[in-house]
């Protein structure tokens, strides 16, 4: 089967294909932007946290389709550097930074965070971003901590949830996160405020805080959103690419069904929150390399 040319798919792909992309390489061959729970306030709190301002060098772990990358760009006027082990999505990172006007400022590369493709003592700061929580923490912070100049700031933003919860509470929390793994085919473990600081210590970072929030995103900064997205245009066609994807794929349509059903359970809505979404929120955790 294969999708026409203009109507689904620009790259005429065949459906089979497209199913068989990994989530993230799916995700970032839709163009979607890959943002954390407390939206772009809590991008702008987390370099903020880490000292970052105009002649800093940022590296992004997890940069996905560059959406968080570019906007630290913007805002602080340094230079960010983004890595992503997804293809596709930094195949989109380059067009966002070119239609940003950003060549200057950026740059994006494939990467693991395992074996990062930088000499030692290179960044200011080395932030990840609703990634740490897919990684083997000890050996990334060992790969974090050898690109980072001394002085520089590791920082986190990432979910948690509540050390202690009733039992049903804490049964369903792991359904979730069992289905995150199954989908992405990574494992997923949401850790604890008081794991994220073990983390950062044991790595041999000084100066470590975690910042607890359990606000996701509010309504109120939607628009600003859309607009780092592209504009209502671009997100509109993001969102009718991602219907008609589910309307043909019975595959397709499974994965987010199930994403929907965990993402409800983990962080709600910006409207209500759920009995389990009260347990968990997410940290902004950072440490000092000396």
């Amino acid at each position: 089967m294969r999708i026409r040319e203009g109507e689904l798919d620009e790259d005429n792909l065949p459906l089979e294909e497209i199913e068989n992309l990994s989530y993230y390489n799916f995700m970032g061959h839709l163009e979607v932007p890959f943002y954390q729970i407390g939206g772009l306030a809590s991008t702008e709190k987390l370099a903020e946290l880490c000292h970052v301002n105009e002649g800093k060098k940022v590296l992004v772990v997890g940069c996905g389709t560059g959406f968080n990358a570019c906007y630290i760009a913007k805002k602080f006027g340094c230079s960010v550097v983004g890595v992503d082990i997804a293809e596709e999505a930094i195949k989109k990172t380059k067009e966002r930074a070119e239609k940003e006007d950003l060549g200057d400022k950026v740059e994006f590369r494939v990467g693991d965070a395992y074996d990062l493709p930088f000499e030692p003592d290179t960044f200011d700061a080395v932030i990840t971003q609703s990634v740490s929580y897919f990684l083997d923490m000890g050996r990334a912070l060992k790969e974090f901590m050898r690109v980072l100049k001394p002085g520089g700031y590791v920082g986190i933003n990432e979910i948690f949830k509540d050390k202690d919860m009733p039992p049903k509470i804490a049964e369903e929390i792991l359904k979730a996160e069992q289905i995150i793994g199954e989908i992405t085919e990574l494992p997923f473990t949401i850790h604890t405020p008081e794991d994220w600081k073990q983390w950062l210590e044991n790595a041999g970072l000084k100066e470590v805080k975690i910042h607890e929030n359990r606000k996701p995103m509010s309504l109120r900064e939607f628009p600003q959103v859309i607009k780092e997205i592209g504009g209502f245009g671009k997100f509109s066609k993001i969102m009718i690419k991602i219907t008609k994807y589910a309307l043909v794929s019975k595959v397709i349509r499974e994965r987010f069904r199930k994403l929907i059903k965990a993402k409800r359970v983990l962080v709600g809505s910006p409207l209500f929150q759920t009995a389990t979404s009260r347990h968990v929120g997410y940290v902004l955790g950072i440490g000092k390399k000396v």
